[in-house]
């Protein structure tokens, strides 16, 4: 199977099994929102922003380093995950440490009955990306969708088991590590039984020299994440947790569909790390490509959230508060998705310390505008001057990103790629606005028929595209040739 054709195929499995398991951890969400309330949820956000940020010493930039050489040349996969596996004990026992001290900085001394689940999960996460990371850099995605899947299920189930039973907020935490452990035990399974039989091994020049390129990587996500998260302790510590209990109810809608972006840089990752080494007209081709597939994908979730997040929220019996706060941080969706781009392909092209760059400006961006912003509103709104502050800033990012990635590839066809996804999207809005007055559950699907009618016609979407989504998607989803001889 052609290189083209593979990531088509794992992209479009990927994204099938991630809705579904989205959609399952959504459910969940809205049972811990609701039998914890706005307050208790917001501590539960405090928490879980704490365990990210500590996951970052604990993951080392490995994981990545892990899929991005291990796609390279696949023999050396057993060799990568000794060595990572045997690094993690140390770098695991700092993430404790990281998140012990960070949790001394909060305002509610309750947080600190949570840190130890909260270490279980960083534990069980941080073990289960790079397992999981196999899959990725073998193509073989079908393992990546039946544990996806099963990981919302697990989730789904554990939360509703501490619903029942009264257990209390650390229940559901510890729901969240049971199901990154599975995810663990099964890629242990599969990976034994398909590829080598893993094992952690102490190789210190090995582990030097993956720690040597994953540094660059790490803090780039680990700055990313400050720039996600840093706006929940800033509320947090000037409006309190009831007012971050509204908004991460409201960032839920985004962080969910994140998921998209994610889905389809991890399967392209691989593809452009191989294309980079070669003819810089396919990278740039490619790239282009992922960008407008992206966008393509934002721009309908961003009207529908827009025009109907308040009626959404009242609908599934979120805090009301948080309607408001939906529509605007679907103006954000289509700069995070295409945002997505910058960050994979910098990382592709060996370009790490361009991303360092780029997530250093946008935390710089974020945190300014949190703290200017948050006092300037009414006190009670305060969610929503973070939730204009993620706009603003993913657009700050669109324009650093682009400049980034045009010094590696060039000029990029903006116009030519985007033109015909904004007038789908103005023709969209055009219908959504018309009928504002109707209900707005049946005047999304008709408004989305609209805008896929308006992509095929102004060349949004290629025949040549489809043609190739139907042979990925018709061919049997068997393993590479060659898969089985890694070991």
């Amino acid at each position: 199977m052609s290189l083209a054709h593979r990531t088509v195929r794992n992209t479009t499995m990927l994204f099938v099994a991630r809705t579904g398991a989205r959609l399952l951890v959504f459910v969940a969400f809205l049972i811990q929102q609701h039998a914890l309330g706005a307050f208790r949820y917001g501590e539960f956000g405090v928490v879980v922003v704490l365990s990210n940020l500590s996951s970052i010493v604990g993951d080392g930039g490995l994981q990545i380093v892990y899929l991005r050489e291990g796609s390279r040349d696949r023999k050396r996969l057993e060799s990568y995950l000794a060595a990572i596996l045997g690094a993690k004990v140390p770098l695991l026992l700092g993430s404790l440490l990281c998140l012990f001290v960070m949790s001394s900085f909060t305002s509610h001394p309750s947080v600190l009955p949570l840190l130890w689940p909260a270490f279980a999960l960083l534990v069980a996460t941080s073990l289960a990306n790079v397992l999981r990371s196999t899959f990725y850099a073998t193509g073989e995605m079908r393992y990546e969708a039946m544990e996806t899947i099963a990981e919302g299920v697990i989730l789904l189930l554990g939360t509703a088991f501490a619903w029942v039973a009264h257990l209390g907020l650390p229940a559901y935490l510890w729901a969240y590590a049971a199901s990154y452990l599975f995810t663990c035990l099964f890629a242990l399974v599969i990976i034994s039984r398909r590829y080598f039989h893993p094992r952690a091994a102490i190789d210190y020049p090995l582990v030097r020299h993956l720690i040597q390129m994953g540094l660059p990587f790490a803090l780039v996500f680990f700055l990313n994440t400050i720039y996600f998260k840093i706006d929940v302790l800033i509320l947090e510590a000037l409006r309190g947790a009831t007012q971050v209990g509204y908004y991460q109810a409201s960032y839920k809608f985004l962080e969910g569909l994140s998921f998209l972006p994610q889905t389809v840089m991890n399967a392209v990752f691989p593809a452009l790390s191989v294309l980079h080494l070669g003819e810089l007209g396919s990278m740039r081709g490619a790239y282009t490509v992922t960008l407008r597939l992206l966008a393509a994908i934002a721009m309908p979730l961003a009207v529908a959230l827009a025009f109907g997040g308040t009626a959404l929220v009242g609908f599934l019996h979120i805090y009301r508060q948080s309607g408001p706060a939906v529509s605007i941080l679907a103006l954000a969706l289509v700069f995070l998705f295409v945002n997505n781009t910058f960050v994979f392909g910098l990382g592709a092209m060996d370009r790490q310390r361009d991303s360092v760059i780029l997530s250093v400006l946008s935390i710089a961006v974020n945190v300014t505008l949190n703290f200017v912003m948050i006092p300037l509103f009414p006190r009670g709104t305060g969610y929503l001057a973070c939730s204009w502050a993620t706009v603003i800033t993913e657009v700050f990012l669109l324009v650093a990103g682009y400049m980034l990635v045009r010094r590696q590839l060039g000029s990029l066809p903006w116009a030519k790629s985007l033109t015909p996804i904004l007038v789908s999207g103005g023709l969209m809005v055009g219908v959504m606005g018309v009928l504002s007055f109707e209900n707005v559950f049946w005047v999304v699907p008709v408004a989305g028929i609209c805008y896929l009618g308006a992509l095929w016609l102004t060349g949004g979407v290629t025949p040549e595209e489809i043609r190739m989504a139907r042979q990925s998607l018709g061919r049997r989803l068997a393993p590479e040739s060659g898969g089985a001889d890694l070991g």
